[in-house]
């Protein structure tokens, strides 16, 4: 029997996170343009993934002024 492809939504989520979390290193290390394939990847997986991913920055952000430049290092 073969097997589906289509990632499961569990499946699909998370691997949006991951793409979000990787384009914020992309960016981080002034790599424009694969962070901008990796936010459109993880739109077309799950475009509220990456919306969580951007609130979890800010609340840190908004805790720790300097989460934003500790995780550029």
């Amino acid at each position: 029997m073969p097997q589906d492809k289509t990632p499961r939504p569990d499946d699909a989520h998370e691997k949006a996170r991951d793409l979000a979390e990787r384009a914020l290193d992309d960016l981080a290390q002034g790599r424009e343009r694969e962070a901008d394939r990796h936010i459109d990847q993880a739109k077309k997986l799950d475009e509220g993934a990456l919306r969580e991913v951007v609130q979890d920055l800010e609340e840190d952000a908004g805790s720790n002024p300097d989460a934003v430049k500790d995780r550029r290092d």
